[in-house]
Formats: C-alpha cells, structure tokens, sequence
C-alpha cells in the first residue's frame, strides 16, 4: 500500500458522527509504550497506538486522531501517522483540551498497520510533556466500505514474515556494500635499487588500523577501584576499539566555577594518544540537568559564560580532541539554540570536526531533527556530521531494512553519518519493535549488535560506530555493557572483535610475480607490508584509502606502493 499524498487539519473541539471505523485508543491491538489514563492512553517515549486494518479499496481516506497534550521546555508534543512502520507525517498537539487532528491520506486497496506515535517525549525540570490519545477514526471514501480489522495473531505473522525476508535481503545487500565501500585494491610493487622488478619475493601484508571509527565512550576511565580493574578496562577498550568519547558534563565537569576537572581529561587524552585512539568530546552545552552547573542555581550559565567554556576547552584540546558534540540533543530541547555555539566552536578551532546529535532517529527517522538539520545547512551553520543516537525507544530492536532507510535519508543533506550511542542491552526486558520476539539476553544483544554493525558498516556516508557504555559497572543502562561487572567478556564484545578485527581486517601473505607486483584487496586503513626477498627484509607502512572517484564508473583506482631493496 503506496502513500501518495496527505495532508493535516487541525479541528478545534470533538468531532462525532463520523461513518467510519473507531479505534477506542484504550482497547487498540497496537499500544506499545504507555498507560491508561483517566479513560485515555497515555503514550510514553516511543509510544504508538494502533491497529491493523484491511481497505476495501483504494482512495482519499481521512484520518482522524483525537489527542490532547501537556508541554515541556516551552514545546508541546509531536505525533506521527505511521503506516507499515514509516513514518507518513507529523504535527504538534499544541492544546491541554481534547482536538481532532485530521490526516488525510490516499491508500491502495488491502491491508495496513496504522498507528500514531508520540515522537519527542521529554521531561524537563519539573516539567514532563504528555500526549494522550483518545481514539482514532478512519473514514472512507464515499462508496467504498469502512476498513476492517484484522485480527493481531494473523496480522503480525504476516508482518513478522515480511520483514524477516526484508531483513535477509538487506543483510546481504550489505555484504556487497561492505565490499564496494569499505575496501581498496592495491598492489605492492617490489625494486632493487636500480628499478628492477623482483619476482618471487614474499609479501605479508598485514591491516593494523580502521579508518573507520568503531568506538565507545571511556567514561569509566580510571575509575575503578583497583588498579587491576583500571588496567583491565584499558585493554579490553584498545583491543576493540579505535575511537572515545569523553565526557564534558557541565555539572560534574566543573563543579566549582572556574576550575573545570581538566586533568583528568589530560590523562584521557594522553593514554588515547599513546594507543591511536581518536577522540570526541560530548557535549559542551545541552539543555539538561547535567549540564547545568549547582553554582548557577541549576539553569544555564549566561550566555558570555557558555561561550568562554566552549573556547577554553576546545582550544585546551585543538590538535588532540578531534571531534565535538558542541549542543547535544537540539531537536528534542530546542530552547537551546546551535546557531551560535557552532559558531563559536569554529572560531575556537577551524580543524575541528562538528557533530549535531539527537536521538529517537533509529526509531521512526525523527523528522524535526531532520528538519533542524536542513535548516541548519540553509542557515550556514558550520558543522560536518550528523549524529545518529540509536537508544530510544530503550527496547526496540529496530528493523535492519528501516534502519538503511534512515541512514538513506539522513545521507541526502551530504554530510556524513555518525552513528553515536548504540545500546541494545542484555537486561531481560522483552524486544520490542520487531519480528524477533523474545527478551533482550546476552544472546539477543550480541546478535542484534553484528547485524547492526553490519548494516552500519555497510553503508557509504557512514564514517563512525560509537557504543554506550562498555562495562556494566557505571552504564547508563541495565545490561548496556560490552563486558560484565567482573570486566569478563560478554558474548557480544567476543562476536564484535571477531567481526571488526577478523572479518574486517586484512592479514594475507602473497608472492610478487616476474614483473615484482603483488596484488591484493583490502580494508580501508594503515598496513604494514614486510617484504623479503632472498636474504634481505624491507618494511614499510602505507596507508589504504577510499578510491577517488574515477571519471569511468568501469575504471578502477589501484593504490600503488613500491617498495625498494
């Protein structure tokens, strides 16, 4: 069933009478986040409430929703038609009253799963934004019958069925991006002195770096409480990992004004530095509790002050903190505008590398953000990622078709993708949001997460994979961690180092034919290529980067590295 068009009116007041089918929101077979209230459904973060419905026949149906809401930060709450999972359209429910919100939609003839979702669920300060729904009402067109609902067992064995065979197919499409996108070919050309070809010579030719970045945060850097456990920690993050993020949490980050904790930072960057581990600072500035210092009575810093911070640390750390999560979340809390602080970090430091970050975007493709974005582009606004959280809603498991469909989407605005928070977790709490049913265990988690690397991997704009949190000691969420308690691999940290450091890496040995070439095909990233040929050794390191762009698609780009006896 094909959207072809629609559009939302907002009508004041109750609308009755209507000759269609009525969805009770409390009675609905979809309701996935939330709770009855007072004869209404409450939607939580995430929430949808829908059902499952076959059309007579094809034409301009209208939609009607009647909601109601209570704001946070001075925004009310947004919801989305959803049909089949995509999201159709949005609108905000701007009233504490009862309103009808009328989409009107063309469908094809058949079977749908219809359902409204609650997009931007916050609670700021004291102030928790709310959206209760109360029914929904399907008219449609004149002559053709009103939908009929399908009942859940079958609906969802049909649902499941397709979007096993959806997520086979872009699970292999991925394989073949993998290889398109993330690999090179190159040959290693072996001389003597004069130039001479050597044949027969033997090439080990051995991947010692990503340039994509597969990353975590190091929140638990240094911060257990024996050396032991610290080492530990560190180990298992290098054997891993190629990327950190460190936090800039403005109220534990500074607890005393004027004298921000910056040693700690110091060790961090020494200890990634020693290691080759890429940095990202996060966030310097974000509407919330955290980042709202005691000693400005728990609300933003003026505005001179933001501005100092932003410059201090960023210039402190130009050179070794590569990339920056200047404002986090900007979509969700919007009282914090970019516009400025973005300029104010270029200012700081030119060669840094800009993030916008915002999370729900997995979930559904979260148009405000996408729209925040354009209109950040429009505007000029100095920034080159966009960063993609994929934790929200907390025990979704988001289909692998939508998830490249998103990715799709988000990679039109031409700036590259960071995926920047990743935690499908091993808290026995049920999987939501998919065909695969079950809990969320460690088996759940370590097999979502290949596929998700997977897909994320393949995927051309996408440049970095950063999970939240490593260890279950200090994670944000149950079961979130790569390691357990004991700092003891779970499975999952096992299934991704075998898939970034063996499948993903390239460790070969080759000969040089007559004419001293060695060819081979490999991973994006820094080699090492040790040659020897009869008594003698030559080492040298080379760097396997994206093709150019050739001026024929058929023509191929090879790296070219000779090395000289």
């Amino acid at each position: 069933m094909m959207r072809t068009w629609i559009s939302v009116l907002v009508i004041c007041g109750l609308v009755g009478g209507a000759s269609g089918l009525t969805i009770d929101a409390t009675k609905a077979q979809i309701r996935t986040v939330g709770g009855e209230n007072n004869g209404v459904w409450n939607l939580w973060s995430g929430g949808e409430v829908g059902d499952y419905l076959d059309f007579a026949g094809g034409g301009e149906y209208k939609i009607a929703v009647t909601a109601y809401g209570s704001p946070a930060g001075g925004v009310w709450p947004q919801m989305s038609l959803r049909l089949n999972g995509a999201t159709i359209d949005n609108t905000r429910v701007a009233s504490a009253k009862p309103r009808v919100y009328v989409f009107t939609v063309k469908l094809h003839k058949g079977s749908a799963r219809v359902a409204v979702t609650f997009d931007n669920d916050a609670v700021i300060e004291k102030e928790d934004r709310n959206l209760y729904l109360a029914k929904i009402e399907i008219t449609p067109p004149q002559g053709v019958d009103q939908p009929r609902i399908i009942p859940k067992s079958q609906a969802i064995s049909k649902e499941n069925a397709r979007h096993e065979k959806d997520e086979r197919a872009a699970l292999k499409q991925a394989d073949i991006d993998i290889e398109k996108n993330r690999k090179r070919d190159a040959e290693i050309r072996i001389v003597d002195a004069t130039g001479k070809p050597i044949g027969g010579a033997t090439v080990k030719i051995r991947h010692i770096r990503h340039d994509f970045l597969f990353g975590c945060n190091i929140y638990m850097f240094d911060r257990f409480g024996k050396p032991e456990e610290n080492a530990l920690y560190k180990k298992r993050f290098r054997e891993l990992f190629n990327a950190a993020t460190t936090g800039f949490y403005w109220a534990s980050y500074e607890p005393v004004k004027g004298k921000p904790r910056y040693e700690y930072t110091d060790a961090v960057v020494k200890w990634a530095r020693e290691h080759r581990i890429r940095l990202k600072g996060h966030p310097l500035l974000w509407d919330h509790r955290a980042s709202k210092p005691k000693w400005s009575g728990g609300k933003q810093p003026p505005v001179d002050v933001q501005k100092k911070r932003v410059f201090d640390i960023m210039q402190r750390y130009s050179g070794k903190i590569e990339f920056w999560e200047v404002v986090n979340e900007p979509s969700h809390l919007p009282r914090f505008k970019i516009d400025t602080p973005y300029r104010w970090a270029r200012q700081a430091d030119k060669n840094a590398y800009l993030i916008i970050n915002d999370y729900y975007v997995m979930a559904n493709g979260y148009p405000p953000f996408f729209k925040l974005l354009k209109k950040s582009i429009a505007s000029n606004v100095p920034f080159d990622g966009i960063g993609i959280q994929a934790h929200e809603p907390r025990t979704m498991r988001f289909p692998l078709e939508t998830c490249k469909e998103i990715l799709d989407k988000y990679a039109t605005l031409g700036k590259e993708l960071h995926v920047t928070e990743f935690t499908p977790t091993s808290s026995g709490a049920k999987i939501t949001g998919s065909h695969v049913g079950g809990v969320w265990d460690e088996d759940a988690q370590a097999d979502y997460a290949e596929k998700f690397f997977r897909i994320c991997f393949a995927h051309e704009k996408m440049v970095a994979l950063t999970w939240w949190d490593l260890c279950e000691r200090g994670a944000w969420l149950k079961g979130g961690g790569l390691l357990r308690k004991d700092l003891s691999p779970k499975k999952v940290y096992t299934v991704l180092k075998k898939l970034i450091h063996e499948e993903w890496s390239t460790d070969l040995t080759a000969r040089s034919g007559p004419e001293g070439r060695a060819a081979f095909r490999g991973f994006h990233g820094a080699y090492t290529a040790t040659v020897s040929a009869g008594d003698k050794t030559a080492k040298t390191e080379f760097h396997l980067g994206k093709e150019p762009r050739s001026q024929s698609a058929d023509k191929k780009n090879v790296k070219i590295i000779v090395v000289k006896f």
